[in-house]
């Protein structure tokens, strides 16, 4: 049994692969297509957690002020908002400065602003809450609500909640699609090992009518399985990164991060090959053990 080891089972893998490269080179692009798959939702459930967590540490609010109050009136009011749990920071937001901000987002069409005569735009407090409160900032806003000189209270929360709601759909709807691959790569590579070991019957047999152990005759047919697996994990991530640099960053629409997409991190692309490798070695078990039974 000289040779025995992890290096022994390398090379025959090896030799195995090259023996049936044909349908070794099938299982490897299904696996790769699949893992695509895989990797396209890692890569939309990374980008939209980072979005929904840029926009929980920009939870604001407008506090709309009626007309009229005195200037007591409104440190009165920022004073009560300052002092409730969950805010961050309050400052007053004057109607002229309310009308430049609404100038400058208009950008080239300021022409419209000027046909209006008066300044329309009420006198404001810009309230930022802690990102702890992030549940309750619904209830906030009905209490600022009903303080005495103010008009209205808007939030933008409505479109964390939406990519919040997306995330969460991709992270059930990704995870469930994982599954479902992970067995589908379990039997690609069930089926490869099972081809090469009724292709090696005869070594096989001679290997155990002159003893040798059953680890030693299943170690290669397992690296090999578990080497298809990951040159097809691998391939995937090469494809994924491929899209990722040919495609603008304008075709994920659904992010709204002014850097646009990022691509998997080092630690994901090596959990997506490792994990590869532990289902390609799952199915190589499966395989050679009844193969042996």
């Amino acid at each position: 049994m000289k040779g025995y080891g992890l290096f022994y089972f390398t090379a025959e893998a090896f030799r195995g692969l090259r023996a049936n490269s044909l349908v070794n080179l099938l299982a490897v692009g299904t696996i790769s297509m699949a893992m695509v798959i895989v990797g396209f939702f890692l890569l939309a459930f990374f980008n939209l957690q980072t979005s929904v967590n840029a926009l929980g540490d920009r939870l604001e609010m407008s506090v709309y002020l009626k007309d009229g109050l005195t200037e007591r009136d409104r440190d009165f009011i920022l004073t009560r908002i300052k002092a409730e749990p969950g805010v961050k920071q309050a400052t007053h937001l004057p109607k002229a400065g309310a009308l430049e901000l609404f100038r400058k987002e208009l950008k080239g069409q300021e022409s419209l602003i000027d046909g209006l005569g008066e300044n329309p735009l009420p006198d404001s407090f810009e309230v930022t809450i802690h990102r702890e409160y992030a549940d309750r900032i619904s209830d906030l806003s009905e209490k600022f609500s009903g303080y005495h000189g103010v008009e209205e209270v808007s939030y933008g929360r409505q479109g964390a909640d939406a990519i919040a709601g997306l995330l969460k759909m991709i992270t059930y709807g990704g995870s469930a699609l994982a599954v479902l691959i992970g067995v589908s790569v379990v039997f690609i590579i069930s089926n490869s090992v099972r081809l090469a070991l009724y292709s090696r019957g005869q070594e096989i047999e001679l290997m155990q009518w002159i003893g040798a152990t059953k680890g030693f005759i299943l170690g290669p047919f397992l690296v090999e399985g578990m080497l298809l697996a990951m040159i097809g994990a691998a391939l995937a991530v090469g494809v994924l990164a491929a899209l990722y640099y040919v495609l603008p960053p304008e075709v994920a629409l659904f992010l709204s991060r002014p850097n646009g997409l990022d691509f998997l991190p080092p630690a994901v692309v090596a959990y997506m090959i490792a994990g590869g490798g532990l289902l390609g070695l799952t199915g190589g078990l499966i395989s050679a053990s009844r193969f042996l039974e």
